[in-house]
């Protein structure tokens, strides 16, 4: 295919992205912010797909983990996963906050999701820093219920702090 993409002219290769686009949204979505030149406009975009998902009468959490996923494939920065992926979170702890107790995969998927910012805060020591108090008020701020707080903090220990655990 790579080879076929090459012989392609450009007015081939503008009709196909086209084509491509008006297939489905995501296609539409993936192509429009990959050629933003704004990484700020991306993250927007998909904090706000987050937010509409999250604040949901019915929180479907899958569909705001794929969010995040495909959020992925547009940007290979990880300060820019780091605040959609804290963003999740933070939006969990608001939903807790509202409604109180939640159920048990609730919890478990905001868990996993903030174990992942820390293990991409350890390969990014210099991004501590900009993270840290989000990730202290996240912690402060979350629901003893189902042992949440504490496994959050459990997994808070673990991040390194200028190369010390």
């Amino acid at each position: 295919m790579n080879q076929t993409l090459k012989k392609l002219g450009k007015e081939e290769l503008y009709s196909l992205l086209l084509e491509l686009s008006s297939l489905n949204k995501e296609n539409a979505d993936f192509l429009r912010l990959k050629l933003e030149k704004n990484p700020e406009d991306a993250i927007a975009y998909y904090k706000k797909k987050l937010r509409n998902i999250l604040w949901n009468e019915r929180i479907n959490l899958r569909e705001a983990r794929k969010v995040i996923s495909d959020f992925k494939r547009i940007s290979k920065q990880p300060e820019h996963l780091l605040e959609l992926m804290t963003f999740y979170v933070e939006i969990g702890v608001k939903i807790g906050e509202k409604y109180g107790d939640m159920y048990e995969s609730f919890y478990s998927s905001m868990e996993s999701m903030f174990e992942q910012i820390v293990k991409i805060l350890n390969d990014n020591e210099k991004l501590i820093p900009e993270f840290k108090s989000r990730l202290d008020s996240i912690i402060e701020r979350s629901c003893e219920g189902w042992g949440h707080k504490d496994t959050l903090e459990d997994i808070y220990e673990e991040l390194r702090t200028g190369g010390k655990q």
